[in-house]
């Protein structure tokens, strides 16, 4: 099992120790940039001390919709993407790409006063402005409930390559689950769009506000874990292959995956974790 958490600066975490962290398990961790156009106020201190702790770190961005019926405006998601750029900065190959915060707080999508088609059109705008600056597909942080309730499992071609972190809560606010807790935890259903494929995810949020995590002496976090793919991947494509395959090889361009992590100073060993994730995720598809 691979671990990881995501955290932001409403989850009142102080002196956090990221090394301990990561000696507790902790392979990874999505840090809040922004809430819209909003630069997170933890952002700016953490995100350094994940990188200088070994963890793989990646940023979110909560994008935001508007509010109490359409009377309370939001950004437009051009802007907000343009904001969490700025906050940023220069990222690492080593980083995942920015992640897209898909949900709608309150009452869901009747807080926004918008249809569904107009709720994804935000979203999409949001993610290829990001594409365009990055030059790679986002990921996209939702759950199959959210697509369902709030965008009426509308299809989206252009999100097809965006690699999902899905929500599902098997386990409840509290102490937080680690080890062999996860035993037998299922993995999170799959949006419509995509739901022909049940392995088509990256990362599990399986519990949230997570209390006592790792390096967290105070606040909580939200846990998840990486689905990891193991493969040649040679160049020759396989009959049936799902859709993470498909993805990985778009990106490989050709050459082995064994190959490709020798080029990025990764151990060859055949194995997408994190760290090859985000290596991978950052090449362009052909």
């Amino acid at each position: 099992m691979i671990l990881g958490l995501d955290t932001a600066s409403v989850a009142g975490n102080k002196n956090v120790d990221w090394r301990k962290a990561k000696a507790g398990g902790v392979s990874f961790a999505f840090l809040r940039s922004n809430y819209g156009d909003q630069q997170d106020t933890a952002f700016a201190r953490e995100w350094p001390r994940v990188l200088e702790a070994g963890i793989t770190r990646g940023a979110y961005l909560y994008l935001r919709h508007p509010r109490g019926g359409g009377k309370i405006k939001a950004p437009e998601p051009e802007a907000q993407a343009h904001a969490m750029v700025k906050t940023i900065g220069g990222v690492q190959p080593s980083d995942f790409p920015p992640t897209v915060d898909v949900e709608f707080s309150g009452d869901g999508r009747a807080e926004t006063g918008l249809s569904a088609r107009q709720c994804l059109d935000r979203v999409q705008r949001c993610v290829g402005a990001l594409r365009n600056i990055y030059g790679c597909a986002p990921l996209l942080y939702t759950s199959a409930r959210v697509w369902r309730d709030d965008l009426a499992n509308l299809d989206a071609p252009d999100l097809m390559d965006c690699p999902l972190w899905l929500a599902r809560y098997p386990f409840k606010p509290g102490p937080a689950k680690l080890g062999a807790a996860l035993d037998g935890v299922a993995a999170p259903p799959i949006p419509a769009p995509r739901a022909a494929d049940p392995d088509d995810w990256w990362f599990h949020q399986y519990q949230g506000d997570a209390t006592s995590a790792p390096g967290f002496p105070s606040g909580n976090v939200d846990l998840n874990r990486f689905n990891p793919l193991v493969g040649a991947f040679e160049p020759l494509v396989r009959p049936g292959e799902g859709a993470r395959a498909r993805w990985v090889r778009d990106r490989l361009n050709g050459t082995t995956l064994a190959d490709f992590q020798s080029q990025h100073g990764l151990v060859p060993d055949g194995v997408i974790g994190p760290r090859t994730f985000a290596y991978l995720a950052w090449q362009s598809k052909p």
